[in-house]
């Protein structure tokens, strides 16, 4: 079947997007307009149809917003289903435990607990969507518990108002200066290619310069995560570009896999194995029969040598007729690629734990001194303690949040009680908050600083409460304010001192997932399809632990370290499961195999130095063996699969080696 994929029309719909918009200034402006747009139109509509809170229209507008319009919709899509799943939860808890408050809020910190650790299992608004299913039920639960007799109609209301924004939204992200996400994802796929290939050649390159090795291997790193987040929300942008999502999916993978390759190869080349000679022949020296252990290592690191470059011409080739197909719209016959990524359950256990306590504790906090805006603070710190907790330093981000809200307490006291004032109707009201939300909508399409953006967004919707008829009251903005601060307080309290991530628990982590996973693959009944999805995941879990260690380099370094340890056991297995796998002859070698393979599992899921120096030297006794058999073998094809056990069982017992090294905080043991 055929697909034109690489000239498929990428649809503006109503105005066609001049190039110079591109320029990041214009996009921000671009987007800062759209946005108060679609706030305004959202507000103006709830106030048409007498909802009863209109700003939780306007605010989900800036919530779900982003300048790209398949992020628009993929962050709604998931909020919806968000909010659906926390409204459902509401309505149960609500009419089954309003009257016992302390068990109302015990259930809400469950449910909260239950939907963050679910969060942590999956990426990107697929997390946003568990996350939002948490703290809606603090959001609409606890006002609707305070008043049971009008429950149901406020948690019906409150789910009017969040569709009615997401709508607006997604009306405006799609009808007015389409910004596709679609082009941008086939540079950067076509970047990630290039740049992969360059890096092979460098990486393997012995007179290359260690640390533009190492920067070149970091950005390569972040590129491939920036490529996965942008596909998923590519997706729901259009039906072309989910025609498109298949082809570059093989596109990158094919990318990844010569990257793992190259990385693989580069660190047998600097590791335990003894350097080929030049003229070392494997196919010359198998057939001797009366060589020293010597000799035997010199022919083991032939074959070693010959197959990585083998492995490396098959990637490279694989790379290139998927970039030849893609430019050529075919789709290639390969089966889909849906790999599951890896999910760590103690940070996902912390998580959870950690927002059920931020709802004990200023549920405790509220219940004690009958504060009108407790419910506020409730809200802030298990909306904090959800959101915050996946990104890096969540304490100083939540620190930054605090600082944000004292800055934009004047702006919106400004707004609200100086401005908003002299509005006689809608018009002259969306010239009064003109000024402010246009500004936090340019803030909002910086990278760097976009959330503090939406903080100030967020804040003056909560603080102002916009309605048909204005109330004006100043002690409540100021307690607001106040309910504000105090549940950014206890988020930062419970994120510094609960079990803080810091960049050595998350290298800790990492490692263990790099073994735990392997286990997985040593196991696993098809290595051959189980292997590329191993090698996505780490690097996928490899982006993510890097951009919360990033102000470590020694945390960095040993991430690197263990990756490319990694990679390399898992060819090595790959290659030993698909030799043993396919051969007929030679039994007892396959019986020695599968006991290594077996007790290796077990090693990995319980890993210590001493259990992997032995299973390093049965790899190695196993290779010796192998190569013993291939003297006395004249069956050409059985000669082809004993080597490949040789190569498989050398290298994983070298790879074993070096993870033993790396567990006794020896991080030089594979060359950076």
């Amino acid at each position: 079947m055929k697909a034109a994929v690489a000239s498929l029309p990428l649809r503006n719909w109503l105005l066609k997007k001049p190039d110079w918009l591109d320029h990041q200034t214009a996009v921000a402006l671009t987007f800062a307009v759209k946005t108060f747009a679609a706030s305004l139109l959202a507000l103006y509509i709830a106030f048409w149809a007498g909802l009863d809170d209109p700003r939780w229209s306007f605010l989900t507008v800036f919530v779900v917003s982003q300048p790209d319009s398949g992020l628009v919709l993929a962050k709604s899509f998931y909020r919806i289903l968000g909010t659906i799943a926390g409204v459902l939860v509401t309505i149960a808890l609500v009419f089954g435990l309003a009257q016992y408050g302390e068990l109302f809020v015990a259930a809400i910190a469950v449910w909260m607990c239950l939907c963050n650790f679910a969060a942590r299992a999956v990426r990107n608004f697929a997390s946003y969507g568990f996350q939002l299913a948490g703290y809606t039920v603090a959001i609409v639960a606890i006002p609707a518990a305070l008043e049971p007799s009008g429950a149901y109609p406020l948690v019906v209301a409150r789910f009017t108002e969040i569709s009615l924004g997401i709508i607006c939204a997604a009306l405006v992200s799609r009808l007015i200066l389409v910004r596709e996400l679609s082009p941008k994802l086939v540079e950067l796929v076509r970047a990630l290619t290039r740049r992969a290939d360059s890096f092979a050649t460098l990486l393997l390159d012995p007179d290359a310069d260690r640390e533009r090795v190492a920067a070149e291997r970091a950005e390569l790193a972040k590129a491939y995560l920036d490529v996965q987040a942008i596909q998923r929300s590519a997706y729901f942008e259009s039906a072309e570009a989910r025609v498109l999502d298949q082809p570059l999916r093989r596109l990158t993978q094919a990318a990844l896999e010569l990257c793992a390759m190259a990385e693989a190869a580069a660190s047998r080349r600097v590791g335990l194995l003894p350097h080929p000679e030049k003229n070392a022949s494997p196919g010359n020296g198998i057939s001797r029969t009366n060589e020293s252990s010597a000799e035997d290592g010199r022919i083991v690191s032939a074959l070693v040598h010959v197959a990585d470059k083998r492995d490396l011409a098959l990637a490279r080739t694989r790379l290139g007729e998927s970039m030849a197909a893609f430019d050529r719209g075919e789709e290639l016959p390969r089966p889909n690629i849906a790999c599951g990524l890896w999910s760590d359950p103690v940070p996902a256990v912390l998580t959870g734990l950690r927002s059920a306590l931020a709802v004990g504790i200023t549920s405790a906090f509220w219940f004690a001194t009958a504060w009108p805006t407790g419910p506020t603070a409730v809200v802030v710190a298990a909306v904090l303690c959800s959101l915050l907790a996946s990104l890096e330093q969540p304490d100083k981000i939540s620190m930054a949040a605090a600082a944000t809200v004292l800055i934009a307490a004047v702006p919106v006291f400004a707004t609200q009680f100086y401005l908003m004032p002299l509005a006689v109707d809608f018009p002259s009201m969306a010239v009064a908050l003109a000024a402010l939300m246009l500004t936090c909508s340019f803030i909002m399409a910086q990278p760097q600083i976009g959330a503090l953006g939406l903080l100030s967004a967020v804040y003056f919707a909560f603080a102002s409460n916009i309605d048909n008829v204005m109330t004006y009251d100043a002690t409540s903005f100021l307690n607001s304010s106040l309910a504000i601060l105090v549940g950014i307080a206890v988020a930062v309290v419970l994120f510094a001192t609960f079990f803080p991530e810091t960049p050595a628990f998350a290298v800790r982590r990492f490692r263990r997932q790099l073994v735990v996973h392997l286990s997985y693959l040593v196991g696993a009944s098809r290595c051959a399809s189980a292997l590329p999805c191993y090698q996505r995941a780490l690097c996928e879990q490899l982006g993510a632990t890097l951009a919360r260690v990033k102000d470590d380099p020694k945390a960095a370094h040993e991430c690197f370290t263990s990756t490319r340890a990694a990679l390399s056991a898992a060819q090595a297995i790959g290659h030993l499961r698909g030799s043993l796998d396919g051969m007929v002859a030679a039994p007892g070698i396959v019986a020695e195999g599968a006991r290594l393979l077996a007790r290796l599992s077990q090693t990995l899921r319980n890993p210590s130095a001493w259990k992997f120096m032995r299973r390093a030297a049965e790899a190695l006794v196993l290779s010796r063996h192998a190569l013993a058999m291939t003297r006395s073998s004249s069956e050409p094809e059985e000669v082809e699969a004993l080597r490949d056990v040789v190569v498989g069982s050398a290298t994983l017992g070298s790879d074993l080696m070096r993870a033993r090294m790396i567990l006794q905080g020896k991080s030089n043991a594979v060359g950076i």
